[in-house]
């Protein structure tokens, strides 16, 4: 899962690089349109860390707990 989760962050951030680069050089979609893309790809690749970072840290305390070092 954690592949998948950092497969869609790298592919949000180069989309995101992509859209940025062709606003810059000339306007492909309504700047009010390209904001509500990068704010929602923001908030996503935010969603997706969180996750990430969740599920790490629940792994590293059920491996603490079977290594006896947390009750």
């Amino acid at each position: 899962m954690h592949n998948r989760l950092l497969i869609v962050i790298t592919i949000t951030v180069i989309f995101c690089g992509l859209l940025t680069i062709a606003q810059i050089w000339g306007p492909v979609i309504s700047w009010d349109n390209y904001a509500k893309i990068i704010i929602t790809a923001v908030i996503v690749s935010v969603v997706c860390a969180f996750i990430i970072l969740a599920r790490g840290e629940m792994t590293e305390k059920e491996k603490m707990k079977d290594e006896n070092y947390l009750d």
